[in-house]
C-alpha cells in the first residue's frame, strides 16, 4: 500500500468498513466461503487506513497477506508482478499480450496463488486499484470471480471508475464524516469538547474527508485559535501543496467568482479551467459550503498564496475583463475599490455610476474609495454621509463634520448640521450653522431639529416645549416638519389635545414626505390622543418606505414607534415583533438604541422571559442615557417590573420612586407619561408606600388629555389605591374603558384587581369571573405573567379554566367584524369581501385587523384554525 504514513485520525468514522472488511476475510480464512471487499470513497477519505488495518489483522492471524499499491503505471501485470513477488509467485512479461496469452497467465497465476493457499490463507490486498494498469485490474476480476471454498481473500480500494466491473465484489462506500464523527475527532485531537458550531465549521471546512480535517485542525491548533487568521491559513496551507495552476485558478475565482471568466485571468485554456475548478471543488478547496463570513475568511486565505502586487495585478486585470465584457458597473467597481490607487478617470467614474445605482452597503464602500482619493471633495463626503447614516450613523457623523469645516457656503452649512443633528442626535453645528444668509427652509428645518433634540434632554425638554412656536404654514418639508416636532411639544407640556393633533395631522399631510424623525413625533400624537389607526397606518408606510430604500436605521426607529402603538392596544405578539426585528437590526448595524432594547425587555417581562429581560437591560448603561428623559424612565419603569416579577418588591418600589423623581425633574404634563404613573401607583401602593403624589399627578393628565384610555387609565389607578365597594366600581369602569379603546392588557389589569378585590370581600364566586375574564384577556394580549398571576389567583378561590370554545373566542367580534372574519377564513379575498358585504377596501382591512387582535392570531391560516376548531 501507499509508503506514506497516515495520521490514525483517517480512521475516525470507519469503524462500520473495517468490521465488514473483517467479517470477509475470517470467513476467507476460515475456508467458509471468501469475497472479495471493494472499498471506495474519496481521496484522503480513510480507504488506505482501512486497508492497512485489515492487512495488520490478518497477517497477526497467521494469514500470508500480501500488499501492493497502483500507481499509474501501464504496462501490463506490472502492478501484480509487485504484488505476487513477496509470495514468490512468478508472473510473465508480456509486451503485447494477446486475449489468449493474458488468459493463460491468469490461470497461472492463480493456481499458484490457490497452491499457496494450502499452506497458509492468503489475503490479497491491493490498494488505488483505479490507478493500476488495466491487465492488473481484469486479474483481479478473474480471481474475484473464482472465490469460494479456497482460505483466500481479496481486500481492494477504488476512487475513480474501473475498466471492470467487479460486480462480485463487496462494496463499501465511505461517506463523508458526520457531525458526531467529526465532533470525536475535533475532541481527540485538540483536547476539549467542541460546540455545535465549531463542528460544523470544521465539517464544511473539509467537506467530512478525514485527511482534509485532519489538516484544518493541525492548522487550527497552530494558530491556537478558531478566528479569520486561522481559517485564512488553512486556506493557503492547502492551497499552496496544489499544481501552480490550480492556485491561479483557484486565485481567479476567488476574484471574479465567475467561471467563465476564470480561463482569462489565470492564463490557461477553457478546458483546463473547467478540470481545474473541478478538482478544487473536490479537494473542498474553494471554501463551498461555508457560512458567508467564514468563506470570506477563506477565500482571503486563497488570495494569501499571492503577494500583494500579484493580487492588485490579478484585480486590475479583472475589472478591465468585467468592464468589457459588459458586465454590471457594481461587479467592476468591486474589483476597483481593492486597488492600491484608482489612478485613471474610466476606474473614478465607473465608482460614480455603482454608488449611484447600488444598495446602501455597497454604494458607502465604492464612495469611501472615491472619498480616500478626494478627501476635500464635500459633495462626496455628503453622498458617502447620506449611505453610511443608513447603517453606520457614527462614520457618517465623522464624513459630515470634515464636510462641514470644508466648506464656507451658508446654505451648505446649515444642510450638513441639519444631517449630523439627525444622525448623531447632537447639536454640535446647529448654533455654528446659524447665519443671517441661510434660506427660510434651512432656517425652520434648524429649528424643527433643535427642538427634536432638546425634547429628548432633561436640561433642555421644559425650555423647548416652552418656546415651541408652529411656522405659520405647513407648506414646505421644511415647515411640516416643525409642525411634527412642535405636535410632540404641545404634548409633553399637556397642552390643547386638538392642537397637537391638528399639528400632527397637518405634518403629515403629505405621505410621500417621510422623515422619521418628525413623522414619528407626529405619530406619538397621535398615538397617546386615542387615534391609533392613524398611527399605525403612519408607521406601517414609514416602515415599509424605510426598508426599501435600504436606511435600516429609520426603520428601525419605526418599528420601535409601530411597537408602542401595538402595546398601547394590548397587542403583545405584534410589540415583541417589531421590537426584536429592531434590536437585531441595531446589533447587526453596530449602533446604540437603547430605547429599542429596553422596550423588547419590558415586553420579555410581560411574557414571561425575565431571564432575557435582565439580560438586555444589562445591555444598557444607565449613566448613558440619564438626560435622556424618555428613554432614562422607561428603563427604571422597566427594571422596576423586572424586580416585581422576580419577586422582589422592594426593589420594584425603589425603581418606580426613582423614575416618579425623574417624571417630575421636567416640570411638565406630560399626558404619554401616564402609563408609567399609573405603575408607578400600582407598586408603591402594593410595597405600603405613599403613592398619593403620583395618583395626584396621574389625575392632573388625564384631564389635561382626556382620552377614553387616559380615563380609564386614571379609574385604575384609583382604584389601586382605593378599598371597599368604591375600588370595585372604579376598577369596573377602568375595564370597561379599555374594553372601548381597547386594550386587552390593561382590561386584564382592570379584571384581575377586579378579581383580587372580591376575593378580598370574601365573594369567591364574583373573583372567580373576573379572574378567569382576566386570564382570557391576558392570554389574548400575549401576556403569560399577568395570565399566570390571574390563573394563580383563580385556583386560589376555587376556580378552574377551561378551554375556550369558538363560540367564546367570536363572542369578542362585533357582528360587522364576524361577518368580514368567515368570509375571509374561507378564503375569498378582501376586494372580494368589500364588493360582498357593500363596503371599502380600507373597511375589510381595519374589520381584519381589529379581528386579529382581539382572537390574538395574525394571519388568515389561523383564523381558517380558529373557525374550524
Amino acid at each position: 500500500m501507499d509508503d506514506q504514513p497516515r495520521p490514525v485520525t483517517e480512521l475516525f468514522g470507519r469503524e462500520s468498513a473495517l468490521t465488514t472488511v473483517a467479517h470477509h476475510t475470517t470467513a476467507a480464512r476460515r475456508g467458509a466461503g471468501g469475497r472479495a471487499v471493494l472499498v471506495r470513497g474519496a481521496r484522503g477519505s480513510g480507504k488506505s487506513a482501512v486497508l492497512r488495518l485489515a492487512a495488520g489483522t490478518e497477517s497477526r492471524a497467521g494469514t500470508t497477506v500480501l500488499s501492493a499499491v497502483g500507481r499509474g503505471e501501464r504496462r501490463p501485470l506490472t502492478v501484480a508482478r509487485r504484488l505476487l513477488a513477496g509470495a514468490a509467485v512468478p508472473v510473465p512479461e508480456l509486451t503485447d499480450p494477446s486475449a489468449a496469452a493474458l488468459h493463460r497467465a491468469y490461470l497461472g497465476m492463480w493456481r499458484d496463488v490457490v497452491a499457496l493457499a494450502e499452506r497458509t490463507p492468503v489475503c490479497l490486498v491491493l490498494d488505488d486499484l483505479d490507478a493500476c494498469d488495466d491487465a492488473t485490474v481484469r486479474w483481479v476480476d478473474f480471481v474475484l470471480r473464482r472465490l469460494g471454498g479456497e482460505p483466500i481473500s481479496l481486500v481492494l480500494s477504488q476512487t475513480s471508475p474501473l475498466p471492470a466491473d467487479l460486480a462480485r465484489a463487496h462494496v463499501v462506500d465511505l461517506q463523508p464524516l458526520t457531525s458526531p464523527q467529526v465532533a470525536d475527532m475535533i475532541s481527540t485531537t485538540l483536547h476539549f469538547c467542541p460546540d455545535a458550531v465549531f463542528t460544523g465549521l470544521c465539517l464544511r471546512l473539509s467537506g467530512g474527508n478525514p485527511r482534509h480535517l485532519t489538516t484544518v485542525l493541525a492548522d487550527i491548533r497552530a494558530a491556537r485559535a478558531l478566528r479569520q487568521e486561522s481559517v485564512a491559513l488553512v486556506a493557503a496551507r492547502r492551497l499552496r501543496d496544489q499544481p501552480e495552476h490550480l492556485r491561479a485558478i483557484a486565485a481567479a475565482l476567488v476574484v471574479v467568482d465567475r467561471e467563465e471568466l476564470v480561463g482569462p485571468l489565470a492564463g490557461v485554456s477553457a478546458r483546463v479551467a473547467e478540470h481545474g475548478i473541478s478538482a478544487l471543488r473536490e479537494e473542498h478547496l474553494l471554501g463551498d459550503g461555508l457560512p458567508d463570513h467564514v468563506r470570506e475568511w477563506y477565500r482571503a486565505g486563497v488570495l494569501d498564496v499571492l503577494d500583494p502586487a500579484e493580487v492588485a495585478d490579478l484585480r486590475r486585470r479583472a475589472a478591465v475583463v468585467l468592464d468589457e465584457a459588459g458586465h454590471d458597473v457594481r461587479a467592476v467597481a468591486d474589483q476597483l475599490v481593492h486597488l492600491p490607487a484608482v489612478d485613471t478617470p474610466w476606474m473614478s467614474q465607473v465608482l460614480h455610476e455603482a454608488a449611484a445605482g447600488g444598495p446602501p452597503r455597497d454604494a458607502a464602500r465604492y464612495l469611501r474609495r472615491l472619498v480616500e482619493l478626494n478627501p476635500d471633495d464635500v459633495e462626496l463626503r455628503v453622498s458617502l454621509a447620506t449611505e453610511l447614516s443608513r447603517h453606520d450613523p457614527a462614520q457618517a457623523c465623522e464624513h459630515l463634520a470634515a464636510a462641514f469645516h470644508r466648506t464656507t457656503d451658508p446654505d451648505l452649512r446649515a444642510a450638513l448640521a441639519v444631517k449630523h443633528a439627525l444622525t448623531g442626535r447632537t447639536r454640535a453645528f446647529l448654533r455654528l450653522a446659524r447665519d443671517p444668509a441661510v434660506s427660510p427652509d434651512l432656517t425652520t428645518l434648524l429649528d424643527a431639529v433643535q427642538l427634536s433634540i432638546d425634547l429628548d434632554d432633561v436640561h433642555a425638554v421644559a425650555a423647548a416645549v416652552a418656546g415651541a412656536v408652529p411656522p405659520e404654514a405647513g407648506d414646505t418639508t421644511a415647515q411640516r416638519c416643525l409642525l411634527g416636532v412642535v405636535a410632540e411639544a404641545t404634548m409633553r407640556g399637556g397642552g390643547p389635545i386638538g392642537t397637537a393633533v391638528g399639528h400632527a395631522r397637518a405634518a403629515l399631510a403629505d405621505p410621500d414626505a417621510l422623515t422619521d424623525w418628525s413623522m414619528l413625533s407626529a405619530a406619538s400624537v397621535l398615538r397617546v390622543a386615542g387615534h391609533t389607526a392613524e398611527a399605525l397606518t403612519v408607521l406601517d408606510r414609514a416602515v415599509d418606505a424605510f426598508s426599501q430604500n435600504g436606511d435600516s436605521l429609520a426603520q428601525c426607529r419605526s418599528l420601535v414607534q409601530r411597537a408602542l402603538v401595538h402595546m398601547s392596544l394590548g397587542d403583545l405578539p405584534k410589540a415583541t415583533h417589531d421590537a426584536s426585528t429592531a434590536v437585531q437590526a441595531m446589533r447587526a448595524g453596530g449602533w446604540h438604541l437603547p430605547r429599542a432594547v429596553i422596550l423588547l425587555a419590558w415586553l420579555s417581562v410581560q411574557t414571561g422571559h425575565t431571564d432575557l429581560a435582565a439580560r438586555l437591560l444589562d445591555e444598557v448603561d444607565e449613566d448613558d442615557i440619564r438626560h435622556l428623559t424618555p428613554v432614562h424612565r422607561e428603563y427604571l419603569r422597566t427594571s422596576a417590573w423586572l424586580a416585581f416579577a422576580q419577586n422582589d418588591l422592594p426593589t420594584a418600589a425603589d425603581r418606580m420612586a426613582a423614575c416618579a423623581t425623574v417624571l417630575t425633574a421636567t416640570g411638565l404634563s406630560d399626558p404619554s407619561t401616564l402609563p408609567s404613573w399609573t405603575d408607578i401607583v400600582h407598586v408603591l401602593t402594593l410595597a405600603g408606600r405613599d403613592a398619593s403624589a403620583a395618583m395626584r399627578e396621574v389625575d392632573r393628565l388625564a384631564k389635561a388629555w382626556p382620552t377614553r384610555e387616559a380615563v380609564a387609565f386614571s379609574l385604575l389607578a384609583r382604584a389601586f389605591t382605593t378599598s371597599g365597594p368604591a375600588a370595585l366600581d372604579l376598577a369596573k369602569a377602568a375595564s370597561d374603558g379599555f374594553a372601548a379603546v381597547p386594550s386587552l392588557l390593561q382590561q386584564a389589569r382592570a379584571e384581575l384587581l377586579l378579581g383580587q378585590r372580591w376575593t378580598g370581600a370574601g365573594q369567591a364566586r364574583q373573583a372567580r369571573t373576573h379572574l378567569r375574564a382576566a386570564v382570557g384577556l391576558a392570554l389574548r394580549a400575549g401576556s403569560r405573567t399577568l395570565a399566570d398571576a390571574a390563573r394563580t389567583m383563580l385556583h386560589g378561590v376555587g376556580g378552574r379554566m377551561r378551554v375556550p370554545s369558538t363560540a367564546d373566542c367570536l363572542a369578542v367580534l362585533t357582528a360587522s367584524e364576524r361577518k368580514v372574519v368567515e368570509l375571509a377564513a374561507a378564503g375569498v379575498t378582501n376586494r372580494a369581501i368589500a364588493d360582498h358585504l357593500f363596503v371599502t377596501l380600507r373597511t375589510v382591512e381595519v374589520h381584519l385587523t381589529r379581528a386579529y387582535r382581539k382572537l390574538g392570531i395574525s394571519s388568515r391560516a389561523e383564523l381558517a384554525h380558529v373557525l374550524a376548531s
